[in-house]
């Protein structure tokens, strides 16, 4: 493909986030999370994981969780270093003092394997909700009082504020919170997923559209509920001693079965209701590890936001050679992200050698490369649809796109069944400490047990 004539535009790279997105950053005061972006924070937020601790109170929300979610989500740190990191604090005879630990990291790579399975219905019902009730009855206006924190429980406009100024939230408060905007507000999840992806740091279609399936029950058998002394269990008193409904009006303070009682009509689907999901979809999931292109002499590299890494594959493979970013105007306004989320990867994009651009990303990427007289995009592999629609086009305008896969997190025997976590953890688990996968295990099945996790 011959040079175009066009110079490119001048790279934003050193341009203040806040300037690219001024309408965001002028309604948005919370231009930082709780965690800076960029690789050297990743590693030393790295080194400071306690895994052992983690697997006996990470359920509690003074509990040991390390905070990487973040780092994993956008890839500055890979599924495999963050197992490796935790494997050294156990010796070689005893990994089970980490089990619990990796194992809680398999549900990042569970998660993303069913969205790349699954596509855009990641945001349609799977099944069916499970509480006697028709999709219909779910309200699609995100309530203002609980996007503001001004519903008056105690516990949950914390966690909206915790939520909006942090981009941060326990794995546990994020089921109770869901919890409540789906149970005893009756709105669709899809609504608390997209208000979630908004503000959170790790926030994106795969293990947090599953944890709201899951809590909704359109992906479980019967849909999760808490109350009063499971949060008491698990937070201490610091919600409920200042509460102004904790006397009398706590919506939360009953036994499970009167909470049940009082929002489900049953724990069955509505009559004729349906979901969207094939359940052979899962079932037998072909999978291959990606083989490693060979270098060629006519490349650029592209960079998007699922590998935001110094180590990102390609680039390492074409350090020599010119590289894009591109801000996915698109994207940034279909999820309406937030200004600490566009803080958090503009300190990522900050360490990488790229030429920074936004816009339309296959017409930004494919201009980048003709300009540069490239016919190979060198990228990494992303399970978002998106991400195969950019690839389709760029392939449609003559250019080759190279994957470079990043260190498997734990192999499997193909297929992969993808039904429920437990079976998939089965087949993978070996692999992720070094042994043999397991082989699938032929039979029926099994009732969803597990929330898909979105944070560690």
């Amino acid at each position: 493909m011959p040079k175009t004539s066009a110079p490119l535009p001048e790279s934003l790279r050193d341009v203040p986030v806040a300037e690219l997105f001024h309408d965001v950053f002028a309604h948005d005061p919370q231009h930082h999370g709780f965690a800076r972006g960029g690789r050297d924070a990743a590693l030393k937020a790295l080194t400071e994981i306690e895994p052992v601790t983690y697997g006996r109170d990470r359920s509690y929300l003074d509990g040991h969780v390390s905070r990487l979610s973040p780092y994993i989500r956008h890839g500055v740190l890979t599924l495999a270093e963050v197992r490796d990191a935790a494997l050294t604090h156990a010796p070689d005879t005893a990994p089970s003092r980490v089990w619990k630990y990796v194992n809680e990291l398999s549900w990042r790579d569970y998660s993303v394997r069913v969205y790349a399975a699954v596509g855009d219905l990641i945001w349609r019902d799977f099944e069916p909700y499970k509480t006697g009730l028709p999709a219909s009855a779910y309200a699609h206006d995100f309530p203002d009082d609980i996007e503001t924190g001004t519903t008056g429980a105690a516990c949950i406009d914390a966690w909206s504020q915790e939520l909006r100024e942090t981009g941060y939230l326990h794995n546990h408060v994020r089921m109770w919170l869901a919890s409540y905007v789906v149970h005893h507000r009756r709105v669709w999840w899809q609504g608390g997923a997209s208000w979630f992806i908004t503000h959170l740091l790790d926030g994106d279609p795969s293990s947090n559209n599953l944890g709201w399936q899951w809590v909704a029950s359109t992906w479980r058998a019967y849909p999760y509920l808490w109350n009063r002394g499971n949060l008491v269990k698990f937070a201490g008193d610091r919600y409920c001693a200042g509460c102004p409904l904790a006397d009398a009006e706590c919506p939360f303070d009953a036994t499970y079965a009167a909470l049940s009682e009082r929002l489900f009509e049953s724990k069955t689907a509505a009559p004729g209701e349906s979901g969207h999901l094939d359940p052979t979809t899962l079932m037998a999931v072909d999978w291959e590890p990606l083989p490693t292109p060979e270098v060629v002499p006519s490349a650029v590299v592209w960079v998007h936001g699922d590998r935001l890494s110094p180590t990102n594959e390609a680039l390492v493979a074409y350090a020599e050679q010119p590289a894009v970013f591109v801000w996915d105007d698109n994207l940034l306004k279909e999820w309406t992200i937030s200004a600490k989320r566009q803080t958090f990867i503009h300190e990522c994009v900050q360490d990488l050698p790229v030429h920074v651009l936004r816009g339309n990303v296959a017409e930004e990427v494919a201009r980048f490369a003709q300009t540069h007289g490239a016919t190979t995009i060198a990228t990494t592999p992303s399970p978002s649809p998106r991400f195969a629609a950019i690839v389709t086009a760029l392939e449609t305008a003559g250019l080759t796109v190279q994957l470079w896969p990043e260190p498997v997190f734990g192999e499997s025997l193909t297929p992969l069944d993808l039904r429920v976590h437990a079976d998939y953890w089965r087949q993978i688990s070996a692999s992720a400490f070094g042994k043999e996968p397991a082989p699938p295990k032929p039979g029926r099945p099994r009732t969803k047990k597990g929330a898909a996790k979105a944070e560690t």
